[in-house]
């Protein structure tokens, strides 16, 4: 497996596969996909992208003022799910914003990947949450670095 830098484009086909197969373009594309700050890694198994991950320049609700970056968008095909590809690409993107000065790392994801995420250095804060079309989600959130 190679991990990379990826366009938003191919973010969106792996976005669009596993998180909202049914859902409209304005469901996988995100304010800021196209920013320059704005990191997208995907996972490759040869030459097929397997798993993408978008980090975006964006304050933390509950970290005010600090360098903080957004996950947004992590998914990875159902073929490669469950081999650690997720936390590996979790970790590279992590590793990309932290050299570019991050010192949050934050984001909404599923109460279904709670262990996941804490796996990975992230706590929930607050109560689940419901997010339209994607069921219970926490906020998460981590320190760079």
């Amino acid at each position: 497996m190679q991990i990379r830098s990826i366009s938003f484009s191919q973010a969106r086909s792996i976005r669009r596969e596993v998180l909202r197969p049914r859902g409209p373009e304005s469901e996988i594309a995100y304010a800021g996909d196209a920013a320059e700050s704005t990191q997208h890694f995907g996972a490759f198994e040869g030459d097929t992208l397997i798993a993408v991950a978008t980090f975006l320049a964006e304050p933390c609700p509950e970290e005010v003022g600090t360098d903080a970056w957004r996950l947004r968008g992590m998914a990875t095909i159902p073929a490669a799910q469950g081999r650690g590809v997720g936390g590996q690409l979790l970790l590279y993107g992590i590793a990309g914003v932290s050299r570019r000065g991050a010192s949050v790392i934050w984001c909404y994801g599923r109460a279904s990947a709670r262990s996941f995420y804490e796996r990975h250095g992230f706590r929930a804060l607050g109560d689940a949450f419901a997010l339209p079309h994607s069921g219970p989600h926490y906020l998460f959130i981590r320190r760079a670095g």
